[in-house]
């Protein structure tokens, strides 16, 4: 995956999750480390609702299991980034 690709997706997902994070979150610095959960505030409902949202803008599918996983911003960037690359 090329650093522009990476940088796309790392925007696109930083918009998604500023969506819905709670707006005390919303002047968040999104960095690799950042928690999801503990440093954005995405509960349950929240991720649920980011999942689709991640799944609509780059027509993926997330599933259970993968989502399970995923606890850091750089850990969703990754996760996206492997769905979306082209197969070699």
């Amino acid at each position: 995956m090329t650093p522009v690709m990476t940088t796309n997706i790392a925007t696109t997902l930083e918009n998604l999750v500023r969506r819905f994070a709670p707006k005390a979150a919303a002047a968040l610095v999104y960095t690799r480390e950042t928690h999801l959960i503990d440093d954005a505030g995405i509960d349950s409902p929240r991720m649920i609702d980011l999942v689709l949202g991640v799944e609509d803008a780059f027509g993926i599918t997330v599933d259970d299991q993968d989502l399970d996983r995923v606890k850091t911003f750089g850990e969703l960037v990754d996760l996206v980034g492997a769905r979306t690359a082209e197969p070699a």
